[in-house]
């Protein structure tokens, strides 16, 4: 009997569709506090093209928002890095400056650190990828 409520209960989970379709966090990018008006937010994007955007100081937006990316851009995320060589750039810049604000970006599992000094190619990923969600806040 307890087989069978099991198996009756986990169908019943399943087509509720209370377990997500395998989301893997494929982007995310994040900018931390300074000691002025750094926005501090992080962003999050799902292989499916599920994003979460999470504004905590400083920013428009304050809360938790869920919004979709298209399959195409998240294609032009990954181009972009791959054009930059994302997954062979340092995995820290860092430069002895204070109050700065730090980001941290990751493209599929290769994470990376800017604090100061990255190359402006990184930067500009960073930018790509805010002005494409902040379109679909």
């Amino acid at each position: 009997m307890k087989y069978i409520f099991l198996t009756l209960f986990t169908s019943f989970l399943i087509n509720c569709n209370i377990f997500k379709d395998n989301e893997v966090s494929v982007i995310s990018l994040e900018r931390t506090a300074c000691f002025g008006t750094c926005p501090v937010y992080k962003i999050e994007i799902f292989n499916n093209g599920n994003a979460i955007y999470n504004g905590k100081r400083f920013v428009e937006k304050k809360g938790m928002f869920n919004f979709k990316l298209s399959k195409k851009e998240i294609k032009n995320i990954f181009k972009m890095a791959d054009k930059i060589n994302f997954i062979n750039l340092k995995n820290e810049y860092y430069k002895p400056i204070s109050d700065l604000p730090t980001s941290y970006i990751k493209i599929k599992s290769k994470k990376i650190k800017n604090y100061s000094g990255a190359p402006k190619k990184l930067y500009d990923l960073e930018n790509y990828i805010d002005s494409i969600c902040k379109r679909k806040l």
